[in-house]
């Protein structure tokens, strides 16, 4: 019974990080605008940006896994799909919108965001915990490489 709630939780993990992911991909476009703005020293090049997203989405799926299989309910399951849902948007507003203010905004929440999921599972959920203190981070970087870009 606990491996067919652990495969339960696995499949619903991978379906909720692609219902967020798939999105964002299509919103990405990286010709025109994007092809014009200066990116700053610190942003990793093309190359690295497809691997390290990967690394993210399959965190959340770990993330989303465990609580899942930890029984998790409430706020500590809400605030990481929402999180996901605001993925969409910032890159929305920065790939076609082409607006560095509103991808900014957004990150910012996505980053005060991820933080309050940390914390909520600070106590219960030590590896959901660790993988949303990552998500945090490359949130950070991300809200750092766009206040910096300059057009």
């Amino acid at each position: 019974m606990q491996t067919v709630r652990r495969l339960w939780a696995i499949c619903i993990s991978v379906g909720l990080v692609l219902l967020s992911a798939f999105p964002s991909a299509l919103a990405v476009n990286t010709e025109g605008w994007y092809s014009s703005i200066v990116l700053p020293t610190f942003a990793f090049s093309g190359d690295w940006q497809t691997p390290l997203w990967a690394v993210i989405y399959l965190a959340d799926v770990a993330a989303f896994t465990s609580l899942f299989s930890k029984g998790a309910q409430g706020l500590r399951l809400y605030l990481p799909v929402a999180a996901g849902a605001l993925n969409v948007f910032w890159c929305y507003a920065f790939f076609r919108l082409n607006s560095l203010i509103a991808a900014a905004i957004v990150l910012g929440i996505i980053v005060v965001w991820t933080c309050a999921c940390a914390a909520l599972n600070f106590r219960k959920d030590k590896f959901a915990f660790a993988l949303f203190c990552l998500k945090t981070l490359w949130f950070v970087y991300l809200f750092a490489v766009v206040v910096a870009i300059r057009q």
